[in-house]
């Protein structure tokens, strides 16, 4: 990490690193403000780097595995997970007590489908099955919003093809179901 970033998390400066991940234009300042944000316990900043460990640049890719795997970041990897993991399982009771009480609890899940389990000829004018939503339905899944996936390929100009979807799905648990949230 550079001195300025040293500087930032010697203070504690929270906001600064997170705007300088956020808003840079430099890809490796923005990885030293996410490794900054992990070192003070800020779980965006590990967020940052596992999708970054995804990025379609291999020296991105590089350096944010090499961040990951340094010991310190693995410590408080692991520290910021099982936090995460205690205040999900707090969330859950409190969800059951709400579900003792009468009152509604949701649960919500992203689906990506590929374009071709989602678009076919509809030359009847009737529509046409999407059997994997179809599947979630039944199980008391509700599409609530859809969002499109275009991937850019180049073949002389660049051209937005449509790749698939995210669809963002809730399911109302009842009563009956308290148990399932165990599994979350």
């Amino acid at each position: 990490m550079g001195p300025q970033i040293n500087d930032l998390v010697a203070m504690g400066d929270i906001e600064t690193l997170y705007e300088l991940m956020a808003e840079d234009d430099d890809w490796m300042i923005q990885l030293d403000a996410a490794e900054g944000l992990v070192k003070l316990g800020d779980a965006r900043g590990l967020d940052f780097l596992l999708s970054a460990r995804e990025s379609d640049d291999e020296e991105v890719r590089d350096v944010a595995r090499e961040i990951l795997n340094s010991p310190e970041i693995k410590r408080k990897r692991e520290e910021l997970e099982a936090e995460e993991k205690a205040g999900l399982k707090e969330k859950v009771e409190k969800a059951k007590d709400r579900l003792q009480k009468g009152r509604k609890v949701f649960q919500y899940k992203m689906v990506y489908l590929p374009a071709g389990d989602i678009l076919d000829e509809d030359l009847s004018g009737e529509g046409f099955d999407v059997p994997a939503l179809t599947e979630f339905g039944l199980e008391g899944w509700e599409v609530v919003n859809i969002i499109p996936r275009r991937k850019q390929m180049l073949t002389g100009v660049i051209d937005d093809s449509f790749s698939g979807a995210y669809f963002l799905i809730k399911k109302e648990t009842s009563p009956e179901e308290a148990d399932e949230l165990d599994k979350i």
